[in-house]
């Protein structure tokens, strides 16, 4: 028996050595650097999640800012600041309260909103319109004291207004906006008030190691991470006087917090100049590297393990091929010859093959050239299909995909005449001529060329960077054989070019097309170069990009128009696919319709990211389609309906506040000459979409709301005053009072005398209207 062992022993050990020495390295590697690291990447953790948190905060904070500060620009603020407030402006205060309750219910949690009158000394908010009292002034003139325009203050209480029924005092948050900026000596003030609670719901709920703490300019806590935790304490003033020690923006440090270690990372606002820190305990992280240590050694073992087994199993199946191939090759062997070292005896069976193989490849070598003419003539022919092509020529060990361009040269002889030979000889001068060009042209460059009828036809290859370089190329040899045939055998030959194509099935059309080319030698005389192109050009398709039912399909997404939209992507993607027959033509049409479309969205003030989403990428689903139906679909549905919806909600969102303009408008010039074209110009837009708004926002038209706004105005002057009726019908602009008494009487069913006869009747009866 032969002594396969030992063999097998020294791929055991040597497999066994190199699988289990990386695990040992590696495991002691990330051991000794897990320590280290762990700290440092959790450290970085906690940064990002205060990072996160602290932006987080500050946005909503950011909105609530702008929100107050373009409700203090208002209008109707400014207003209310100068003139006051009269009970009979009741319309002006609702304005008002509806303006702040605007704000009040953005997702916020803002407790209550203020606007307060220093000059004319109420306070107005929801609980409605009162006068300041001391204790409340007293408050405020603390706020005028501080010289910002605007700023955050807290208190342990609501600051204006004090429930003594609270169980007990609740942390609020304050931003306080003087009315107007900058301004020594302000008309008023917004006073917004926000729960402390309400900041703890915008921390950061997923770090499990640490705490997130908020604390104002004056370092006092706003807000923690864990309502249980405590406010105030030793520990933590012993924190906070570290941070006063610091100016630095944003850091990390350790500190004593009780009886622990911890990791402080801290960063300040540039909003509001709040202070956001994390606490983290240091022991807790040294927990885990530990931890981590354990899984590296267990998985260490485990790989080791795992490791053996698989070197013994491995190393018993690749000696296997080894054992069945030596006991293939001693099988017809003398038993009594001394048997030596197995692969020894296998080198010899390969050499013993490799001489056969020699042999019988000089046996073929001399009918490798016959057997390549043949397959030569059978491709420019036409009788090879493309499925036999790398088949058979992969037999003669032509690299078939070494080449990105073929092209065919056909050699004819001009004349024999004037010449020392005569027309017996023509076979055999284009046999010359085909072994000429085989030597001029390098063998990796060309087919065996060959001889077919009273051509001599060559199958040249090359890989230009161009199609124009190729040609070029081609141009060079067939220069080059018709001077050297000049010079030796003194004869004049003409020379076809075909077209490049890229690859050897295209060789029957090539060489039509070179003979093609060779027929014009009558029209260009002898000794000519004749590319096909040169004497029939290919015709370009011009394409044109349906732009027209671009616009349509745009114009329809931004009209908010589905049923137009649907319409319409039919025809487009039937054009784009009829006319771009190449793949790459019309994948370029389909993503220049796909980047206008993102383009359009942009410009509608939305991101394409927060709308249609970006995992995966728009442009690898769009790529990832395999058909025009299914592209059609994916602009259809993932794409256009989305963005009609968003046109869709700006129309509705434009119609809302056009028709408050409008009736704001009515509302302060009823005794004016208003109109409708009048309101237009001061909104810039077509009278005949204001009233398209107006009736879609209200129901009712532009004349008919002006009319009954002026009829309630009517019957209050009616009610109020002992103004003429002529007067009132002036005031409201009527011609004469004859159309205001006619106007009145079909509104109301009764004149205007009628109607104050009878209020005052009513008045004196005790009735109240």
């Amino acid at each position: 028996m032969f002594k396969f062992n030992r063999y097998l022993t020294k791929m055991i050990v040597f497999t066994i050595g190199v699988s289990t020495l990386p695990i040992i390295l590696l495991g002691l590697f990330f051991y000794t650097r897990t320590s280290g690291t762990i700290q440092e990447k959790v450290n970085e953790g906690n940064i990002l999640i205060l990072e996160q948190t602290r932006l987080r905060v500050e946005q909503v904070l950011v909105t609530l800012d702008l929100q107050i500060a373009r409700l203090s620009d208002s209008t109707l603020v400014m207003e209310v600041l100068d003139n006051g407030i009269i009970p009979s402006q009741f319309i002006l205060v609702r304005n008002i309260l509806t303006s702040m309750s605007q704000v009040q219910t953005f997702d916020v949690g803002v407790q209550d909103i203020h606007l307060i009158n220093l000059k004319k000394n109420w306070i107005l908010n929801s609980g409605g319109l009162n006068k300041l009292s001391d204790s409340e002034s007293s408050q405020i003139s603390g706020y005028l004291n501080i010289n910002n325009d605007k700023f955050w203050i807290a208190g342990q209480e609501r600051l204006l207004h004090n429930d003594s029924s609270a169980a007990e005092p609740s942390l609020t948050i304050n931003l306080v906006k003087k009315i107007p900026a900058f301004s020594e000596n302000p008309d008023g003030m917004f006073i917004v008030e926000i729960p402390s609670k309400q900041l703890r719901s915008y921390l950061s709920n997923n770090n499990t190691l640490g705490e997130v703490i908020i604390l104002d300019e004056s370092y006092h806590v706003l807000a923690t991470q864990n309502e249980t935790m405590q406010m105030e304490g030793e520990s933590l003033n012993t924190l906070i006087a570290r941070l006063r020690k610091s100016e630095e923006p944003s850091g990390l440090y350790e500190a004593q917090y009780g009886d622990k270690q911890v990791g402080v990372a801290f960063q300040r606002s540039s909003f509001n100049g709040w202070v956001y820190i994390s606490v983290i305990p240091i022991e807790q992280i040294r927990f885990e590297s530990r931890r981590t240590g354990w899984i590296i050694l267990a998985t260490c073992i485990i790989m080791l393990f795992i490791a053996v087994i698989l070197s013994l199993t491995g190393s018993q199946r690749m000696y296997a091929p080894i054992q069945r191939l030596y006991q293939s090759l001693i099988a017809n062997q003398d038993k009594e010859r001394k048997r030596i070292d197995e692969f020894h005896t296998i080198n010899e069976g390969f050499t013993r093959m490799r001489n056969v193989q020699v042999q019988m490849a000089d046996q073929i070598k001399n009918h490798i050239r016959q057997l390549e003419e043949y397959y030569v003539l059978k491709l420019v022919r036409g009788d090879m299909k493309s499925s036999e092509i790398n088949e058979k020529l992969g037999h003669l060990n032509i690299g078939l995909n070494k080449w990105k361009r073929m092209a065919v040269l056909t050699i004819q002889i001009d004349t024999l005449k004037g010449t020392r030979y005569s027309e017996r000889d023509s076979e055999l001068l284009l046999f010359a001529i085909s072994n000429m060009v085989g030597d001029l042209i390098p063998q990796h460059n060309r087919l065996v060329p060959i001889v077919v009828q009273s051509s001599q036809v060559t199958l040249l290859f090359d890989d230009p960077k161009s199609t124009e370089e190729f040609r070029t190329y081609m141009y060079s040899i067939a220069k080059k054989v018709q001077d050297e045939v000049e010079n030796y055998l003194s004869l004049r030959i003409s020379i076809g070019i075909s077209r490049s194509y890229g690859g050897l099935k295209d060789a029957n059309r090539a060489y039509k097309e070179a003979m093609d080319a060779q027929k014009y030698r009558v029209l260009f005389g002898q000794r000519t170069i004749l590319h096909i192109d040169d004497v029939q050009p290919v015709q370009n398709v011009t394409t044109e990009y349906p732009k027209e039912l671009e616009r349509q399909i745009f114009d329809a997404v931004k009209m908010a128009d589905r049923e137009k939209t649907r319409l319409l992507l039919d025809p487009f993607f039937e054009e784009i696919s009829g006319q771009y027959q190449n793949y790459n033509d019309y994948q370029i049409a389909v993503t220049r319709f796909f980047v206008n479309l993102i383009r359009l969205l942009q410009d509608s003030g939305i991101s394409h990211f927060e709308l249609l989403g970006g995992d995966p990428p728009l442009m690898e689903q769009l790529y990832a389609l395999a058909s025009v139906e299914d592209v059609r679909n994916w602009f259809k549905f993932q794409i256009i309906e989305p963005m009609v919806c968003v046109y869709e909600q700006q129309r509705k969102t434009k119609y809302q506040t056009i028709s408050q303009e409008v009736v704001q408008m009515i509302h302060d010039h009823y005794d004016t000459d208003i109109s409708l074209e009048s309101c237009s110009n001061l909104l810039n837009y077509h009278p005949s979409y204001i009233g398209k708004v107006l009736r879609q926002e209200m129901g009712i038209s532009f004349s008919d709301y002006l009319m009954q706004y002026r009829l309630n105005r009517a019957k209050e002057m009616l009610e109020d005053t002992d103004m003429k009726i002529s007067e009132i019908a002036g005031k409201l602009r009527y011609n004469n009072s004859q159309n205001f008494i006619r106007s009145f009487r079909r509104l109301v069913g009764m004149t205007p005398g009628t109607y104050r006869d009878e209020y005052i009747d009513k008045l004196c009866n005790g009735q109240k209207l």
